[in-house]
C-alpha cells in the first residue's frame, strides 16, 4: 500500500444543521456524506492536502457575498460560482470502501498529476492502494511541436515528487496517447506481482477527446465492480462535447436490451456495453461502474498461429475512442425518428 498517514474517521467539522439520508447539510447548504464505520474521511484529508476537488464548500460564503469575487460571477447556479469543486460527497459513497484498512490491495491510477495535491488526497484516502499517476508537465522540456513540454513542470513542485518517480507511481508522458497507455499499463501496471485494477481518475486537460479517450482506453481493464471516475464534466468549451455527446450515447447503452419488437436499437459503443453496470453523476463528475464481466484487453485481435490454435495479438485500434464518441450524430439510434415500434 501508498498510505503515509493514520486514518481521519468521522468528523464534525461540517457544522450540520439538517440530517437525512447518509450525511448532513451545514449552515451554507452544502451537504456532506458520513463515513461509515471504519471508512477515512475524504473531505477532511482533500481540505488538508489543498486539492481543488472540495474547495467550493469553503469559498461559496464569501463568493456569494461578493459576485466579483466569484471565479464565474453571475451563475444561475450557485455553486458553480466559486473556484474549486464539492466532489467529495461522490467520492466518500462510491470510493470510501477502498479506504478501510481491511480493504485488499489494489491499483488506483489518476490521469492529471498536476502539483500532486489530489494525488496525496488519494495516497491517503486510499490506505491499501498502489497509486499510480500520469502527468504530461514532466517530459523533456522543449517545444511542443517536438513532443516536449514547453510550460513548466507543475509535478517536480510535490515535496515528494522524486519519491513518487522512483517508487515508478509517477508516469511522466501524454496522457491521452493510447500507445503511452499501453507502455504504462504493461511496464509498469500489469506485473505479475501487481494487485488488480480497481479505480481510474480522469483528472488531466479537461479536454472531451481527452476525456473520452480515457474511458474507452481505461474502462475494459478495470477489474469486476471497479469504477472509473471522470472529472470537471463542465459547461465550457473545451470538455462540453463529453457532456452533450458523449454521455448521452452511453447512457442509452446502459438501458440497450436488443428487443426484436422494436425498431434496432445500435449500440453506439459496443465495446464499452459488455461491461457497464452503472452510470452515477453529480455536479461536474461521473462515475462508471464495471459490472461482473472480467476484465480483458479490449485492444486485442484474434489471429491465428500456424498449428491454428487461437491467440491474441495487440492492436490499439478498439482502445481508441471511435468516431461517433463526441459526435452522436454518427450513432444511428440517436437521430431522431430512429424509434419506433414495430408491428
Amino acid at each position: 500500500p501508498d498510505s503515509q498517514h493514520g486514518a481521519v474517521m468521522v468528523n464534525a467539522s461540517q457544522s450540520a444543521i439538517t440530517s437525512g439520508g447518509i450525511g448532513t447539510t451545514n449552515s451554507n447548504g452544502f451537504y456532506f456524506v458520513h463515513p461509515k464505520q471504519g471508512e477515512r474521511n475524504f473531505y477532511e484529508i482533500a481540505k488538508k492536502t489543498g486539492t481543488d476537488k472540495v474547495t467550493a464548500p469553503v469559498r461559496l460564503p464569501d463568493c456569494l457575498k461578493n459576485d466579483a469575487s466569484c471565479t464565474r460571477p453571475g451563475c444561475v447556479r450557485p455553486e458553480c460560482r466559486p473556484w474549486g469543486h464539492h466532489y467529495d460527497t461522490i467520492y466518500q459513497q462510491r470510493m470510501g470502501p477502498y479506504s478501510r484498512d481491511d480493504t485488499d490491495p489494489f491499483q488506483f491510477l489518476e490521469i492529471g498529476f498536476y502539483n500532486g495535491a489530489g494525488y496525496d488526497t488519494y495516497r491517503e484516502f486510499l490506505h491499501n492502494g498502489e497509486c499510480h499517476s500520469i502527468e504530461i508537465a514532466c517530459i523533456e522540456k522543449g517545444p511542443r511541436s517536438e513532443g516536449k513540454w514547453p510550460w513548466g513542470n507543475f509535478a517536480e513542485k510535490n515535496k515528494r515528487y522524486q519519491q513518487y518517480l522512483d517508487e515508478d507511481r509517477l508516469h511522466c508522458g501524454d496522457g491521452s496517447d493510447v500507445n503511452y497507455l499501453d507502455e504504462v499499463w504493461r511496464k509498469s501496471m500489469k506485473r505479475p506481482d501487481a494487485p488488480p485494477l480497481k479505480i481510474v481518475v480522469d483528472d488531466g486537460a479537461h479536454l472531451a477527446p481527452h476525456m473520452a479517450q480515457s474511458v474507452f482506453f481505461w474502462f475494459p481493464k478495470i477489474e469486476p465492480r471497479g469504477i472509473l471516475i471522470v472529472e470537471d464534466i463542465q459547461p465550457i468549451s473545451e470538455a462540453n462535447a463529453f457532456r452533450t455527446q458523449f454521455l448521452p450515447q452511453l447512457m442509452k447503452d446502459l438501458h440497450y436490451c436488443g428487443d426484436p419488437k422494436q425498431s434496432p436499437d445500435d449500440l453506439c459503443f459496443p465495446t464499452l456495453f459488455p461491461l457497464l453496470a452503472s452510470i452515477h453523476c453529480e455536479m461536474h463528475i461521473c462515475i462508471f461502474e464495471r459490472n461482473d464481466t472480467p476484465s480483458k484487453e479490449l485492444s486485442l485481435a484474434e489471429s491465428t498461429e500456424r498449428n491454428d490454435t487461437p491467440s491474441k495479438e495487440l492492436s490499439l485500434a478498439e482502445s481508441t475512442m471511435p468516431p461517433n464518441a463526441l459526435d452522436m450524430s454518427k450513432c444511428k439510434s440517436m437521430l431522431s425518428g430512429h424509434w419506433q415500434t414495430t408491428t
